[in-house]
């Protein structure tokens, strides 16, 4: 039932109980009166107007009670409007990401065993880059682990930070239960190919690629940062699929 339908309805019954609350002769006359020979002779008396006053008095009131209730659970029920999307799930979407602040380096093929996840945007990282929400940012750790075994790249000297030593962050969705192990990628004078493979903590198999399904309905996002030769400057990321990598902007203030 619609808010409006329900407006209409409460509207229509106030008004009539309204009128013979107010003029409970001038009502009987127009509903009633009619269907008799001699309005005047068969009009009921004061007594019965009274009662008819009273009657209404108590529908007018019922009629609002039950229309109020039923007004609220309506508005209760429906579907509260979505919250305004945070900078950071503009700019990656969800799931959050987490951030791997290590210092990584692209290296040119991937360990056996190890198997692709998807990369879903990039951003320029180095002088200019306006990346404080990185600060904040929940570190990656896997089972309460913040440096499981395999996890890619290394840690950064004390008191400094990964991505602040790097020159592009990209973001990887891969397997809850794998952490990102590998970045592969080529730079050349107009482009930086990357592809981020995960992979089982520990020692890997030649069953490991087989624990990490990168087409599990829910993964887990990170964000990693890369040290490159040179600034990425006016350089297009190119995935490992061949096609560009979108270039995600902070979204301004």
């Amino acid at each position: 039932m619609s808010i409006w339908f329900l407006v209409a309805v409460t509207a229509v019954l106030s008004a009539i109980l309204l009128w013979g609350l107010i003029a409970p002769r001038s009502q009987w006359r127009v509903l009633l009166g009619w269907s008799t020979a001699d309005p005047d002779a068969a009009e009921p008396g004061d007594g019965i107007h009274g009662a008819r006053r009273a009657l209404c008095a108590l529908g007018l009131v019922g009629v609002l009670a039950v229309a109020g209730v039923t007004g609220w659970r309506m508005i209760e029920a429906r579907p509260a409007a979505a919250a305004p999307a945070t900078a950071l799930q503009q700019m990656w979407g969800t799931p959050t990401p987490r951030l791997v602040d290590r210092l990584v380096s692209l290296t040119p093929e991937p360990p056996e065993g190890l198997v692709a996840g998807t990369v879903g945007g990039a951003q320029a990282l180095g002088k200019g880059a306006s990346l404080s929400y990185l600060v904040s940012l929940t570190r990656f750790d896997l089972l309460g682990s913040t440096a499981p075994s395999g996890l890619v790249g290394r840690l950064p000297d004390k008191g400094s930070t990964a991505y602040g030593a790097s020159d592009l962050l990209v973001e990887s969705s891969g397997p809850l239960d794998c952490i990102p192990r590998a970045v592969v990628g080529t730079e050349s004078a107009s482009s930086v190919t990357v592809s981020v493979y995960w992979g089982p903590a520990g020692d890997l198999t030649a069953d490991s690629a087989a624990a990490c399904d990168v087409s599990a309905p829910v993964l887990q996002s990170v964000l990693i940062p890369i040290q490159l030769a040179d600034p990425l400057g006016d350089r297009i990321v190119i995935g490992g699929d061949g096609l560009q990598i979108p270039v995600v902007r902070v979204p301004s203030s």
